[in-house]
């Protein structure tokens, strides 16, 4: 893609991001775009807004894709908008407010790109120490929301609004199929999933995120973070409110929109 398109892209999205208005994705709504494209213009509007983590240091990413034999995508978050359980954040900040509960995963060491030519990648999941709750606040800075074409969405972080961790507990082997997730909103019960993750087993992308993440930055460094993909699907939200995520033997996360 024209170097000249992805800045263009990169340049409304950060306009968005700091007045707070949507910006207009129909210039661009027929570019035919890749993933690399996007993640140029990821690194385009971490630059520009302070987000760029060091390789050396811990950074937090989401994943996702429709199934364990696709190639996954991948977004890294911004700094200041990953919170510890319980978090607390304001509607005024986003345009619209789409909550997904997940399970993140937490790498145990620094991986690089010797480390993945020696050992492949069959054995990425025994990389990983802790497993935790998430929340994630979906958001988009488009003006057609969840409408705006796949990639421009990727491009703009994969739709990441905020992301709340909960406490971290030593990984374990879980049966996914089995496992239960239920999702509390103002202290009510709205949905209880069990074996709900869209891709069956959340832990499917952990290869392609070491490869992408070492491949892009050389390494990807100790307690780094991946979350995994939603298992309540989309919960809209229309204002405040107290959202509550519970995976039963793992864990649980709290967010308060005030």
């Amino acid at each position: 893609m024209h170097h000249d398109t992805l800045h263009a892209i990169a340049s409304v999205l950060i306009d968005a991001r700091r007045s707070g208005v949507a910006a207009d994705e129909t210039p661009w709504k027929d570019t035919s775009l890749t993933a690399d494209d996007a993640y140029a213009v990821h690194d385009e509007v971490a630059a520009a807004l302070g987000w760029t983590i060091a390789p050396e240091l811990p950074s937090h990413w989401k994943g996702g894709g429709p199934s364990p034999t696709s190639t996954a995508v991948f977004a890294q978050l911004p700094g200041p908008w990953v919170q510890p359980s319980p978090g607390r954040l304001s509607v005024r900040d986003f345009h619209r407010l789409g909550i997904e509960i997940e399970v993140a995963f937490r790498l145990a060491r620094d991986v690089t790109a010797e480390d993945l030519a020696a050992r492949g990648t069959h054995d990425a999941v025994a990389l990983l120490d802790a497993m935790a709750v998430t929340i994630e606040l979906v958001d988009f800075r488009w003006r057609g929301t969840d409408r705006a074409p796949g990639m421009l969405k990727l491009a703009d972080l994969q739709s990441n609004g905020a992301l709340v961790v909960g406490d971290w507990t030593p990984i374990r082997s879980v049966d996914w199929t089995a496992q239960t997730a239920v999702l509390q909103i103002d202290g009510r019960e709205v949905g209880r999933y069990q074996g709900a993750h869209p891709c069956g087993d959340p832990l499917w992308m952990t290869p392609q995120w070491l490869q992408h993440a070492v491949l892009r930055q050389g390494q990807l460094a100790a307690g780094s973070v991946l979350t995994t993909g939603s298992w309540c699907g989309m919960v809209w939200l229309e204002g405040p409110a107290r959202v509550d995520a519970v995976f039963e033997g793992i864990g649980e996360a709290r967010l308060t929109l005030g």
